[in-house]
């Protein structure tokens, strides 16, 4: 390994060594950002393919699409808001340093997003010989915000969660994860399950299915496994079933 190569080893090694750690251990520890993060990179993926296929002199095509990103953007909103509140607050009490690069972050991120904004603002109201130049504009300006939002999130699920680690039990994770459950209308809710769903593997929807049926009230479990279902391949969601000890029906499962 020359010495270039050494350098750029050593300068990653930080980063690598938290992922590793994280990712050895994230499987007996509650991992609180796993999940929802899953989801929020589909999520995100969807909408910037979407934006980039944007046929922007069709006005339909760019209404469209300027609702979906101003989706993305809501939801990102709400989701630093929740992480702030439950996550960020709590950490601060017992660690305040180990918040304060994240929190800095979330700050950029909700100026990207006004920006962003702002952006989807010109777009909608734009002549159609301006409107290309415009969608091409958001394709990549939303192509760095995701970008950023993807190191951002692998961050948190390493560094970040590891000092969540340091300082909380497990059942103390919990609690929190629970009370922001509990703060979600159950429209807001689905609209998170949908895309969970699409991002969890086999062996994470049997875990959080297997949670949420020990400790949710029933019709709760049976909405979302069945909401999982209806955005999971069919054979991924077969094995989902076979974990849980589900019953097909007409080859399928249910609850």
């Amino acid at each position: 390994m020359n010495a270039s190569a050494l350098t750029a080893a050593a300068a990653a090694a930080p980063a690598t060594d938290a992922i590793a750690t994280a990712s050895a251990t994230a499987a007996s520890r509650v991992a609180p950002y796993r999940y929802i993060h899953k989801g929020l990179r589909v999520l995100m993926a969807h909408t910037l393919q979407r934006a980039g296929a944007l046929d922007a002199a069709d006005q339909a095509d760019r209404a469209a699409i300027v609702k979906e990103v101003e989706r993305l953007l809501a939801t990102c909103t709400d989701h630093l808001a929740h992480e702030n509140r439950f996550f960020h607050e709590a950490l601060r009490a017992r660690a305040p340093s180990a918040v304060r690069p994240f929190h800095n972050d979330h700050l950029h991120h909700l100026e990207a997003i006004s920006a962003l904004h702002r952006l989807l603002q010109r777009l909608r109201d734009a002549a159609p010989e301006k409107a290309p130049v415009l969608a091409y504009e958001l394709f990549l300006r939303l192509s760095v915000f995701v970008g950023e939002n993807l190191a951002h999130m692998a961050e948190e699920e390493s560094t970040l969660t590891q000092a969540l680690w340091a300082h909380f039990s497990d059942a103390e994770l919990a609690a929190i994860e629970g009370a922001l459950h509990a703060t979600l209308e159950p429209e807001d809710m689905a609209f998170y399950v949908h895309w969970m769903g699409q991002g969890l593997n086999a062996s994470e929807a049997i875990a959080l299915l297997g949670d949420l049926r020990a400790h949710a009230p029933a019709e709760v479990y049976a909405v979302t496994a069945g909401d999982i279902e209806d955005v999971m391949p069919v054979q991924r969601w077969a094995r989902v079933a076979r974990g849980l000890g589900l019953r097909p029906v007409h080859g399928r499962m249910t609850v």
